[in-house]
Parts: structure tokens; C-alpha cells; sequence
């Protein structure tokens, strides 16, 4: 998967699953509203939803570990980073507009394939939490013959 492949996860319009495990292995995953990065991959910073994700937001705290699946919907292409959860901590108030508007950018997304915007904006999404990854792995998952090679 080319580099500017993997830059379009970081664009609007890209549904967004965070996984964790407990100190047992028992997992939690909730929707994260919005990806970013600053230093070209070696961290990402996930936006989860206060209101829906705890538990893997404490699990994140708990074993480190993390996992952000990315996919464009109407594609299915899709890529897994799994990592270690560097800062937790209640997202600061500038990042809400960023959180929104990547909202926004996926319910255009999925207004394609006939869901009312209206729906997709009514998920939870502020106030949220701000999860920071060290990048370890990054797999391609799009269906298909590729699906779990890992990405350069």
C-alpha cells in the first residue's frame, strides 16, 4: 500500500474502530470519530467519544495496548494500526471543531449509501477522549488476498 494510500485514512470520511484488551484478555472496541497525525505515522492521535468508550479507554490505560482499524466505507479498503497507548487524556477544547468535522466528513460518506446524516451526527462524540499511539504495526485489511500483510 503506498504512502498516500495510508495518508488518505487521515482525511475525512473514514470510519474509525478502536480495540483494547484487559489484564485477562477480555476485549473492548468502540467507534473513534477522528484520526491524526503529526510526525508521519510514528504516533497517531485517536479521538474517542467520552460517553462510549471507558472501558476500552481503561483497558488503553491498564495494558498499553491498542488497536485502530480504519476503513473507507464505500471502498472497503482498510488498513489495522496496532501500538502503544503513549497519553490518555480528556481532549482539549480546540480539538472539538476537528472532531466534529471529521463527523460531518463521514456521515457525507455514508449519506452515499443512503443513511440521513442526521443519524450518523446524533453518535456521541464530545465531549471525547484523546488517545495517543506509538505505531508498532500497520496492516493492510482490505478484503482480499492482502488482507493482514503488513504495510512497510
Amino acid at each position: 500500500m503506498p504512502r498516500e494510500t495510508l495518508r488518505s485514512f487521515f482525511t475525512g470520511g473514514v470510519s474509525v474502530i478502536v480495540g483494547t484488551v484487559d489484564a485477562g484478555g477480555a476485549p473492548a472496541c468502540c467507534r473513534g470519530i477522528a484520526i491524526a497525525t503529526t510526525d508521519d505515522f510514528e504516533t497517531v492521535t485517536v479521538y474517542v467519544p467520552v460517553a462510549t468508550a471507558q472501558a476500552t479507554v481503561d483497558n488503553a490505560g491498564a495494558t498499553r495496548r491498542v488497536a485502530v482499524g480504519c476503513s473507507h466505507p464505500l471502498s472497503h479498503e482498510s488498513i489495522q494500526i496496532k501500538g502503544i497507548a503513549r497519553d490518555i487524556r480528556p481532549a482539549e477544547a480546540d480539538a472539538e471543531v476537528f472532531v466534529r468535522r471529521r463527523l460531518e466528513e463521514f456521515a457525507a460518506v455514508l449519506e452515499q449509501i443512503g443513511l440521513p446524516p442526521h443519524v450518523t451526527m446524533s453518535v456521541a462524540h464530545w465531549p471525547a477522549f484523546a488517545i495517543d499511539v506509538s505505531v508498532e504495526e500497520v496492516f493492510d485489511q482490505t478484503p482480499g488476498p492482502r488482507a493482514g500483510v503488513p504495510i512497510g
